[in-house]
């Protein structure tokens, strides 16, 4: 029988792997086997034995597939966004992250198998030292920004963007994988225009909070003893005449 060539080799593990893949996301990683594989891909089961000697194997392997692809995209996404913490740029962001989300749904949908049925162990690496990798791929802007004093004393761009770029992920996340219908009660623009917002003029106006905080000292348990104090005491002093 004559050897395949590599590109009907690739062709053949790229069928294995969607089949692979549509069966995990159906009934899980565990609840899947290796016959069934080679049944919806159509190889015997010998024949997948040849290409991945084990079940993980081709777990990883469609992992990896995909990992390619979405470093691609963030990189894309990345260079296009130079700037990310400029409100106009995190809006544009957050419209690249959701059409990431939305064009890669089972990339997602196995992390999810992943964290439930290996503890995390094939995606841990994206997620591991985002803020170091994000603080060192936007290094020049987060360092304009400290130093033209563009940004509150004591906040760290990096972390602030990594708190963006989560968010993010997670609010489409939750809208295409969870059925989120709209969770914040708003269009995705209009959650893309509030989240910016938020992250780049923050919550609280300085003098709301500072209100605030006096209100509520005036209104604790402890200032309303000490009202109770000075209301007992001025009544012993009117008892006994020191005061009018």
């Amino acid at each position: 029988m004559p050897r395949l060539t590599e590109d009907a080799r690739e062709r053949r593990k790229a069928r294995i792997e969607e089949a692979a893949t549509q069966l995990f996301i159906a009934q899980g990683y565990h609840g899947t086997t290796m016959r069934e594989i080679a049944g919806r891909a159509r190889v015997s089961l010998g024949n997948l034995y040849n290409y991945y000697p084990t079940k993980e194997h081709i777990f990883q392997s469609i992992i990896h597939r995909y990992q390619r692809v979405i470093d691609a995209r963030l990189r894309a996404i990345f260079e296009e966004v130079k700037e990310p913490l400029l409100p106009e740029n995190l809006t544009t962001f957050a419209r690249r992250v959701k059409e990431l989300v939305n064009d890669h749904a089972d990339y997602w949908r196995l992390m999810y198998i992943d964290v439930l049925e290996f503890h995390n162990r094939h995606f841990r690496k994206m997620f591991e030292n985002l803020t170091r990798n994000l603080r060192r791929q936007f290094r020049h802007h987060f360092r304009a920004l400290e130093r033209s004093r563009a940004v509150w004393d004591g906040v760290d761009p990096a972390v602030g963007f990594t708190a963006a770029y989560m968010q993010f992920f997670n609010y489409f996340l939750v809208e295409k994988l969870f059925g989120g219908h709209q969770h914040f009660g708003l269009s995705d623009d209009r959650v893309i225009a509030r989240l910016t917002d938020i992250f780049t003029r923050g919550i609280w106006r300085p003098e709301g909070l500072r209100r605030l905080r006096r209100e509520r000292a005036r209104s604790s348990p402890r200032s309303e003893e000490k009202k109770k104090q000075a209301a007992r005491q001025r009544l012993r002093r009117v008892r006994s005449g020191s005061l009018p």
